[in-house]
């Protein structure tokens, strides 16, 4: 009997020393990630595999993530911040203007135009990330990393000379701010579903189409429009979150490794996505003639169409973010130099 106790205190205080922590570290961790994009577009699906992936090896297995394309699971784009918050799942992509019913904080991040180039998007991520995290914590979840798909450009069904050939156009849009610079530069935004976008530009529902180089080529959409307007245009931003109960479950140890690989991705989703990806479909769609014309639109034209859109940002963050968004703006507006 005595025997017996001794072992049974042994392992009381071998529990003690181990500590909380390192219980937390040896726990197995299983993760269902959840992307808005369906499969079949590599060039972005790829990425988030690798990112499921990478955190599975640098955690030895203890988080292990499984990911899941748009559709393999019962939640829809606009839900994913929802249903992470709820913990229905626990991680998915929430993209900006996708989220931002939930969240409004999250529209500082995709405001068009207002960076033109590396150095001014630094400094508006520096003002605007801690208020678009904050508003994710808010709703119940961890962000990890985040991304931005490509630039916006425009392809048109019949050949254009420059932007002035798109006044009075009918452009595809996806809505929002999106359709505000369309109406600057004299063309009529048109919303419609990605899903019926081919047809709609095919039957001339639509003139042209606003959205990204490769998913123009992944969608075919050169065959019924192939004309090129190179807006160089604004990038819709996303963010990977994790439920806050699960992240919680994980040792510090475990959060810093996920934290580093978010980072190391996000740095990586850039080159692979943003810069080579798009830019190599262009060239691609250029070098087998999907392409007729390529029309470059001017620099100069980027910081006109940002001086008219400040008076618009200012009303559109009002209304959607309210005060703390309006004071971000105001202090984004002041370290670009534009007030």
């Amino acid at each position: 009997m005595k025997r017996f106790v001794w072992f049974a205190a042994m392992a009381v205080g071998a529990g003690c020393l181990f500590g909380a922590g390192e219980v937390q570290a040896q726990q197995k961790h299983q993760w269902k990630f959840v992307s808005i994009i369906p499969a079949g577009q590599d060039a972005f699906i790829d990425r988030f595999k690798e990112l499921a992936a990478e955190i599975t090896k640098r955690t030895s297995g203890q988080v292990e993530v499984a990911f899941y394309a748009a559709g393999e699971l019962p939640y829809k784009a606009p839900e994913h911040l929802r249903v992470t918050g709820k913990g229905l799942i626990e991680m998915s992509e929430v993209v900006g203007s996708m989220g931002f019913g939930d969240a409004p904080p999250l529209l500082l991040g995709d405001l068009p135009f207002l960076a033109l180039n590396d150095a001014e998007r630094k400094i508006l991520r520096d003002i605007m990330w801690p208020e678009i995290y904050g508003a994710l914590r808010k709703q119940g979840v961890e962000p990890i990393s985040w991304g931005a798909y490509p630039p916006r450009n425009i392809v048109m069904r019949n050949p254009i000379k420059g932007l002035n050939d798109i006044k009075g156009q009918k452009i595809r849009t996806a809505g929002g701010l999106e359709s505000e610079y369309i109406k600057l530069w004299g063309a009529a935004p048109s919303f419609v579903v990605w899903g019926e976008t081919y047809p709609a530009t095919q039957r001339g529902v639509v003139d042209g189409v606003l959205t990204a180089a490769v998913a123009i080529e992944t969608s075919k959409m050169y065959e019924v429009a192939p004309h090129f307007l190179k807006i160089d245009g604004p990038v819709a931003h996303f963010y990977i979150t994790v439920n806050q109960t699960v992240w919680s479950k994980l040792s510090g140890e475990q959060q810093k490794t996920v934290k580093a690989v978010g980072d190391w991705w996000a740095d990586r989703w850039q080159k692979l996505v943003v810069e080579d990806a798009d830019n190599g479909a262009i060239k691609r769609m250029q070098d087998r003639g999907q392409i007729k014309s390529l029309v470059q639109v001017p620099a100069a034209t980027h910081i006109e169409t940002r001086k008219n859109l400040i008076p618009i940002y200012r009303s559109y963050v009002k209304d959607k973010v309210g005060p703390e968004g309006s004071m971000a703006l105001e202090r984004a507006l002041t370290a670009l130099k534009l007030q």
